[in-house]
C-alpha cells in the first residue's frame, strides 16, 4: 500500500539509521540506509507501522577508515584501535595502502586470532607505514600465525611500526609461526621494533615466527618461549635478516634455539643478539641451526648469553660488544665515520651500551 509511514529505528547494536522514518512508495516500499558503527558485532534496525513491526540485521564495522582512498599516493589513514580492526575483516583491503597516524593503546581488548590479514589463505599484499607511531599491549591467545599481521606475503611491507608490551601465545601443538609483529613474513619489514612476551610451539619470534622474506634495521626486546625452532627475533629464516638485533631473552624446550634465528637457510648480514638463551639440541648464542644458510659479520655476547658456541657469527664479550671497534672492523657503517659508508646506520654510547639504529631515540 501506498502513502503509509515506516519509522526506522537500530534496536540492537551500533549504528544508525538515515531517514528514520519514509511514506511507502507505489509499491508499498519504503527504505532506510543503515550506517555500521565503529564496534564489531551485529546491529539490528527495525521498522515500524503503527503497532506492526519487522526488522533486519547487517553484521560488520564501519566500512571507512580516518581519510585517504587507500591509494599508493593517498593511503587509508588509522588514528583508532576500531580503524585498525576493520583492516582485518575487509578482505577486499588486505592490498591496499595504510598509514598509522596515532598511537593506539589496545589495553582491554583481547584477540584469538591475528588483528590483520588472519586467515592462511588470504596474505596482507598492501603497505602498512607506521610513522613511528605505537601499538601497544595487544593480547592475542589463538593457534597459529599470530601477531598483528597472521601473513605478510611477497610485494607486502611493513614500515616503522613500533609494537610495545605485546601479550600473544599459541596453543601447544597447534602454537606453530608465532611472532608479534608478523606470524609469517614473506614481504619486506624494515624500522621496526616489538617488545613483550610471545610463546608458542614451533616457529616463535619476537618479531615473526618465520621469515622467508626481508627484515632490515630493527629491534626486539622481551622474552620469547616456544619448543622449537624458537628465537629472538625470527623463529625461521629462509629468507633475509639484515642490520637489525634482539634484547630478547630466549627460553627454548627442544631444539633449533637461538638468540636471533632459530633455524638459519637464508642470510643473516650484520646482526647482534645479547639475551640469555636456554635449548638442549641444536641452539647457540646467535644462531640455533643452520645448514645451507649464511651468517656474515655478526656478533653475539658469549657472557650474557651465557652460550659460547653458535650455528653462525662470532661471540664477543660484554665489553667487546661495547665497543665501536668491533663492528667497524667488521664493515659495518656507524655515525662519524665515513671508512664504512655515510648512511650511519649506526650509532652507540661508547663503553656503555650495545650499537643501536640510527632512527632509535639518542637517550
Amino acid at each position: 500500500m501506498a502513502g503509509i509511514e515506516v519509522e526506522f529505528l537500530v534496536s540492537e547494536g551500533d549504528g544508525t539509521v538515515s531517514p528514520a522514518s519514509a511514506v511507502t512508495d507505489a509499491n508499498g516500499l519504503a527504505s532506510t540506509e543503515l550506517t555500521l558503527g565503529a564496534t564489531p558485532g551485529t546491529s539490528v534496525v527495525k521498522a515500524v507501522v503503527d503497532s506492526l513491526s519487522g526488522s533486519f540485521q547487517a553484521e560488520g564495522l564501519a566500512p571507512g577508515y580516518g581519510g585517504g582512498s587507500g591509494a599508493w599516493d593517498d593511503p587509508y589513514l588509522i588514528y583508532t584501535a576500531g580503524q585498525l580492526y576493520v583492516i582485518g575483516t575487509e578482505p577486499n583491503d588486505r592490498d591496499k595502502h595504510f598509514k598509522l597516524m596515532a598511537d593506539i593503546d589496545l589495553s582491554g581488548s583481547s584477540y584469538n586470532r591475528a588483528v590483520i590479514a588472519p586467515d592462511a589463505n588470504t596474505a596482507f599484499t598492501g603497505t602498512f607505514d607506521g610513522g613511528g607511531h605505537s601499538i601497544s599491549h595487544l593480547t592475542i591467545k589463538g593457534s597459529g600465525n599470530l601477531g598483528l599481521f597472521g601473513q605478510l606475503d611477497l610485494g607486502g611491507v611493513v614500515a616503522g611500526v613500533i609494537v610495545l608490551d605485546v601479550d600473544i601465545s599459541g596453543s601447544d601443538g597447534l602454537g606453530g609461526f608465532v611472532g608479534g609483529l608478523i606470524g609469517v613474513n614473506r614481504g619486506d619489514v624494515t624500522q621496526c621494533r616489538v617488545t613483550g612476551s610471545v610463546s608458542g610451539d614451533f616457529g616463535v619470534g619476537m618479531m615473526a615466527g618465520s621469515n622467508g622474506g626481508y627484515v632490515t634495521q630493527s629491534c626486539t626486546a622481551g622474552t620469547v618461549t616456544g619448543n622449537a625452532m624458537v628465537g629472538g627475533l625470527a623463529g625461521m629464516n629462509g629468507g633475509t635478516v639484515a642490520q637489525s638485533y634482539s634484547r630478547t631473552t630466549v627460553d627454548g624446550g627442544s631444539a633449533w634455539i637461538g638468540g636471533l634465528i632459530g633455524t638459519n637457510s637464508g642470510t643473516v648480514v650484520q646482526c647482534y643478539s645479547t639475551g640469555s638463551v636456554s635449548g638442549v639440541f641444536w641452539s647457540g648464542g646467535l644462531v640455533g641451526s643452520s645448514l645451507i644458510g649464511s651468517t656474515i659479520a655478526s656478533f653475539w655476547d658469549r657472557q650474557t648469553s651465557a652460550w659460547s658456541m653458535s650455528a653462525g657469527g662470532t661471540g664477543k664479550t660484554t665489553s667487546q660488544m661495547h665497543a665501536a671497534s668491533t663492528f667497524l672492523a667488521a664493515g659495518w657503517d656507524f655515525a662519524d665515520e665515513t671508512a664504512n659508508g655515510t648512511d650511519d646506520l649506526w650509532w652507540i654510547l661508547e663503553g656503555q651500551d650495545y650499537p643501536r639504529l640510527w632512527w632509535e631515540p639518542h637517550n
